[in-house]
């Protein structure tokens, strides 16, 4: 039987996933494209540290990212069964995603990852 804590954990990794993927690729494709970063408003898309590697890094790592968060889905499924694996991947796939977090400057990131952290450690004890 899945807490409701479980299921709250799994939903916002479903979520944490899924947001990048679908935002990230649309980035990564104007970039490819068009050489350059996108920007909305005043607001240049992914425009952090791993802005100054270059253009072609930028893509390739934001493909990696993608490939992280994409995990991330995988991890949500083994959450949502209430298995103790998909904790332990989780919190791999989380110390992944900082690096991305602070190399694509995104603020979300954080905000995500902090609710599922705390999420982590109140339901740690009920897995199996």
């Amino acid at each position: 039987m899945r807490s409701s804590s479980t299921t709250a954990l799994s939903i916002v990794v479903f979520i944490d996933g899924f947001m990048w993927v679908i935002g990230v690729i649309p980035t990564l494709y104007y970039a490819f494209t068009y050489r350059t970063l996108p920007s909305f408003g005043s607001i240049r898309l992914m425009g952090g540290p791993f802005e100054s590697l270059g253009i072609d890094a930028l893509i390739v790592s934001g493909l990696v990212y993608v490939v992280v968060s994409a995990m991330k889905i995988l991890a949500g499924y083994w959450l949502w069964n209430s298995r103790k694996d998909g904790a332990v991947f989780g919190l791999i796939l989380l110390g992944l995603s900082t690096i991305f977090w602070y190399g694509f400057g995104l603020p979300l990131g954080p905000l995500l990852g902090i609710t599922e952290l705390v999420l982590l450690t109140l339901v740690w004890k009920t897995l199996s």
